[in-house]
């Protein structure tokens, strides 16, 4: 899980000073960008919804691990019993509605003792699934020794132990903890002022959604352990806590999004080194919502309401890097305290910590403020609504539990024929030769678990490729693709060099969401996503893939995109991309974001991590006659970083941005706002 860097450059006309940028104090507000919560401090159960799902896809810690969830009985063996059975399986433990009492930290650790990742606790809703440390819980009492109530991992599958620093045998570390998953429920400390409610790593995938972290411990979401990132943290409310959530490390970048925070006693949120988006934050506190702090740091944040009671300090405490934009405070001395110096308002329309870089005089100094939409949100509780593709012949794995090799495409199709809602792919590994066509009814394909290669002959000519799901019109407006892995498990065969990840060929939208493709080798795919005139929407989130090809106009809503390899990572030809939170890496780098067209891009929060060399002429973003914002940082460990971080053209004018020209990030560059175009 690399992550990648960029050299950053500056020619011509470019502003780089070092005084605070405010664009707008007090003034003129864009109240309708912001959320308007009358109590940030209290969240109604109308907000969430059960999740039911099939038997065969979950396994229930009740009625599998005799869990009793009737908040008397203690479950921690129950609990423990099952994540030890089914961590590094890629397997979801379903909590029903309950409230499972717990004395001991539930971890990521399989039956031999051993620290793993993939694994996903999946809550039936969070207003009733919960979580509960006991009150005075053993080791739960000291401020100084904290312990969590649950602790996600990294695996180690190729590095070493203590490789750069980490502590994998004690602590778990490590940038192997693939997809780690918490949804949909509550996780409470009692009275445990030594309790940490959930320390959570993940890497490239991974996400806690829908989760309400409450009680009177140390901190309520920790993520300071090495290496924490890429991840998304989405619909999260935390109460209470010395530090409602705790943030450190210069890699690997994290996503937030719909935040809600209450009653912290030091701090609402704390940044200590690492690259960190938010957008959409509540905080109801005495103390500061934000502090961001550490040479390494960089929060951009979009849309906050910050409500305090006390006018000694402000809502926003920076002494490193940040661009922020539609910030309200209300009952603190100001919105932002800038270098222990106050600045003036309680209302900020943009501010960069340092003054915006362009490459042209006419350049805005100002973000394109692009609208920004919501992704969709379907999921079938009526489960007779679901149809299994083992039911239409599809096999994953032998009845002995053993791979099978077997041709799946016309048992796969049959299904997504099947005129169901929600078509699921029980864990395993399913071998498709030619494209499977989404259409019909289909409105979800859920495949947690469960790995598609594609072979045979279909996918092998780069010079005609063909996709392997083709989304075309059908009865929903939306389609989601959640949880699918497309992956050539047969690295002896020949490339598939012709693969296209997925292809939007309906003006119907389309919902990316925790999907890697396509390749462990470079020329094992043509790209992850191409889409065809007329394409509807699409909204990516936490997705690991790079190859995502533009070609027509259309909008895209982007949240933790991790694009890493060698590859020209985005193409925008014409179209309107908006990105919250990206991390990419690697040695033989290529271009992040290329802009042509007159197309439109917005990225913010992004980490550039160079582990090699970077070619002296290669380029992180290219601007060709089209509108660019960026807010970024580059880390370099020994590497050489990118030497030209921007190019941008204006009809037959051409500027580059370099890296000598911008600010210091510990071995790299940051760039708070970056504005091109006119």
């Amino acid at each position: 899980m690399l992550a990648i860097i960029c050299g950053i450059i500056l020619l011509s006309f470019v502003f780089a000073v070092t005084n605070p940028r405010l664009s707008s104090v007090s003034g003129i507000f864009a109240d309708k960008s912001l959320t308007q919560a009358k109590n940030p401090c209290i969240i109604g159960t109308s907000s969430t919804q059960d999740k039911l799902f099939p038997d065969n896809l979950v396994v229930n810690v009740k009625t599998r691990y005799a869990a009793k969830g009737d908040g008397v009985t203690d479950d921690t063996q129950a609990i423990q019993k099952a994540m030890r059975e089914n961590v590094g399986k890629n397997k979801i433990l379903y909590f029903p509605q309950g409230t499972y009492l717990v004395s001991d930290r539930l971890e990521w650790k399989d039956t031999n003792g051993k620290w793993q990742s993939q694994l996903w606790l999946q809550g039936q809703n969070r207003a009733t699934t919960i979580i509960r440390l006991k009150n005075n819980a053993p080791g739960y009492n000291s401020t100084s020794n904290p312990r969590a109530v649950v602790y996600t991992a990294s695996g180690l599958y190729i590095e070493q132990p203590n490789g750069g620093g980490k502590d994998y045998p004690a602590k778990g570390e490590g940038n192997e903890a693939f997809a780690n998953y918490i949804e949909d429920l509550t996780i409470d400390t009692g009275n445990n002022r030594g309790a940490i409610a959930l320390d959570y790593l993940a890497n490239n995938i991974g996400a806690v959604r829908n989760v309400t972290l409450q009680g009177r411990g140390l901190v309520g979401l920790d993520m300071t352990r090495k290496w924490i990132g890429p991840a998304l943290i989405k619909n999260v409310f935390v109460e209470g806590f010395d530090y409602g959530i705790r943030i450190a490390g210069e890699v690997n970048g994290i996503t937030l999004e719909h935040i809600n925070l209450c009653n912290q006693k030091t701090v609402g949120l704390e940044n200590l080194g690492n690259v960190v988006a938010i957008r959409n934050l509540s905080s109801s506190n005495s103390v500061p919502a934000v502090r961001n702090t550490n040479s390494t740091s960089l929060i951009t944040l979009l849309d906050a309401d910050l409500r305090g009671s006390s006018h000694s300090v402000s809502a926003i405490e920076n002494n490193s890097r940040m661009f922020a934009r539609n910030v309200r405070s209300s009952g603190y001395r100001s919105a932002i305290m800038q270098d222990n110096k106050v600045v003036k308002g309680t209302k900020i329309r943009e501010f960069t910590s340092n003054a915006p870089f362009t490459l042209f005089k006419s350049s805005a100094n100002t973000s394109l403020n692009l609208p920004i939409k919501e992704s969709p949100s379907f999921h079938d509780n009526n489960l007779s609504n679901w149809a299994n593709v083992e039911d239409f012949g599809a096999k994953g794995k032998n009845p002995d539990g053993s791979d099978e090799w077997g041709d799946d495409t016309v048992a796969i199709q049959k299904a997504l024929d099947s005129r169901k809602s929600t078509i699921y792919i029980p864990p395993g590994r399913y071998f498709v030769s030619d494209t499977l066509h989404v259409r019909g009814n289909v409105r979800k394909i859920f495949a947690m678990g469960a790995t598609f290669s594609p072979g045979g002959t279909a996918f092998g000519d780069i010079n005609n490729p063909k996709p392997f799901f083709r989304i075309e019109d059908g009865t929903a407006t939306d389609v989601t693709i959640e949880h699918v892995s497309v992956l050539n498990l047969v690295q002896q065969a020949p490339p598939q060099a012709g693969l296209i990840g997925f292809e939007q060929a309906t003006s119907r939208t389309l919902f990316l969401k925790d999907v890697t493709c396509c390749s462990l080798r470079p020329n094992d795919q043509k790209y992850v996503f191409r889409n065809k005139p007329g394409a509807g929407k699409l909204f990516i989130e936490d997705v690991s893939a790079e190859g995502w090809q533009f070609e027509h106009p259309q909008q895209v809503w982007a949240r933790q995109l991790n694009p890493e390899g060698s590859s020209e990572k985005i193409f925008n030809n014409g179209g309107k991309l908006w990105v919250l939170g990206l991390k990419t890496e690697g040695g033989n780098v290529n271009t992040v974001i290329h802009t042509k067209g007159g197309g439109v891009s917005e990225l913010f929060g992004a980490l550039l991590y160079v582990t090699g060399n970077v070619s002296p002429n290669q380029i992180a973003f290219i601007n060709d006659n089209s509108q660019v914002t960026l807010s970024y940082a580059t880390i370099s460990y020994g590497a050489n970083d990118f030497q030209i971080h921007v190019q941008e053209t204006r009809g037959f004018k051409r500027s580059q941005l370099t890296r000598n020209r911008l600010l210091g990030h510990g071995n790299g560059r940051a760039v708070p706002l970056y504005v091109g175009g006119q």
